[in-house]
């Protein structure tokens, strides 16, 4: 029995120290923006031509953004680029989007055709409010 609520106050105190470290992070990277400084939101692209997702980083800076490109295909992102519409992904975006966190697809155009962005919960209105401040 003893052993029973060991378990169960570890994984309370695990659960708590996750929330608070999220917490943390998102006050973190508002204080970033707010002040001006440059930050950096892990994201997932796919473009209408590719057929896997591809990850880099989308940099806000100080009322502008960039694309850093990782491994992939996509290697640049339009400067025209703008969202169209926001959903949840879904089972058909692919498990490297909804696992292990539900992540929201930005649904966006530009000249150079369609393009979706995968941002993680809790950061990805910080890349929708740069989209659409340009």
């Amino acid at each position: 029995m003893d052993t029973l609520k060991l378990l169960i106050a570890g994984v309370l105190l695990g659960v708590t120290l996750a929330g608070r470290l999220f917490q943390w992070g998102q006050r973190r990277l508002a204080r970033s923006l707010v002040d001006g400084r440059r930050i950096k939101i892990g994201c997932y692209v796919k473009s209408s031509q590719m057929t896997r997702w591809t990850n880099a980083h989308f940099v806000i800076n100080s009322g502008s953004w960039t694309w850093e490109p990782g491994r992939g295909e996509m290697r640049a992102l339009a400067a025209d680029l703008r969202e169209t519409s926001v959903r949840e992904a879904s089972m058909s975006d692919g498990h490297k989007v909804i696992a292990p966190i539900r992540y929201m697809v930005i649904e966006c155009t530009s000249s150079e055709g369609d393009v979706l962005i995968a941002a993680p919960p809790g950061q990805f209105e910080y890349v929708f409010m740069a989209l659409n401040r340009t």
